[in-house]
Order: C-alpha cells, then structure tokens, then sequence
C-alpha cells in the first residue's frame, strides 16, 4: 500500500498539508474540485487552486513522482523555478525510465524556459530528450 510507506509518509509530512476528505461525507468540500473516484490526490497551491491532480492508488515510487511533479508545478506557478527544477529532477532520477520520467521532463522544459526568461533553447533541449528518449510518449506527442 502507498500510504504505511515510510518514505510516503515523511514526504508527505515534511512537503504538503494533507488534507483527507470522504466523497460521500464530505460532498460539500468535495464539489468544487470535481472529484469523481477515490482516491483523488490533488496538490493545491496557497490561494487554494488545484495543480496537479492524479486519480487512484499508485505503488510508493510512483506516487513520490507524482507528489514531485505535483510540488514542481505549484513552485512554477509562483516563479520559484529553482525549486520547481530541484523536484522535477528528484522525480526523473527516482525512476529514469519509470512511467513518469517523461512527464517530468516536459514539464521540467517548461520551467527551463521561465526559469530563464524564456529561453528556447534550453527547453528543446530538455525536449529533445523525450523525443529520443520516451517517442512513443504522450509527453512526446505534445511536443510542438
């Protein structure tokens, strides 16, 4: 199970403010983010808007990916690109050629670029690791 993973849990603790709410018995706190199957992890920012959102159960490794890409995301929208960065390389290097690398490494293109007011050059870099790396992707696929 994901959750007793020690790893899991100190992440979770040293991270995030988790917050647990039941479908049923939560309806009311539960609407607005449009859960619709259990369980829904979603990372949220400080003023409250949702980032990331991944749907079910994923085995430990996988889920600290996507808690990595999740907190990647909050940090990019808040321009805290170093640390936006720093995630998005804990998670491609947890699992290199894990389910999530990819996705990992487009959005790391994206931080690359407003990270360094918009540079081109360095997200087709990052980009053109996909395409070698992961072609018959979806995250490869979004590539322009």
């Amino acid at each position: 199970m994901t959750y007793p993973d020690p790893q899991v849990q100190r992440t979770i603790a040293d991270r995030f403010v988790p917050l647990k709410l039941h479908l049923f018995t939560d309806r009311a706190a539960v609407r607005p983010f449009q859960v619709f199957w259990t369980p829904t992890i979603l990372i949220g920012d400080r003023s409250g808007k949702i980032r990331y959102r991944s749907i079910n159960f994923l085995p430990p490794k996988e889920y600290l990916g996507i808690l990595d890409i999740g907190e990647a995301l909050v940090r990019m929208r808040w321009r805290e690109y170093d640390l936006c960065l720093f995630r998005l390389d804990d998670a491609v290097a947890r699992d290199p050629d894990g389910p999530l690398a990819a996705e990992a490494l487009y959005w790391k293109g994206i931080g690359v670029y407003f990270q360094g007011n918009h540079d081109v050059a360095g997200q087709h870099r990052i980009w053109a690791e996909i395409q070698q790396r992961f072609p018959d992707s979806i995250w490869a696929k979004r590539i322009p």
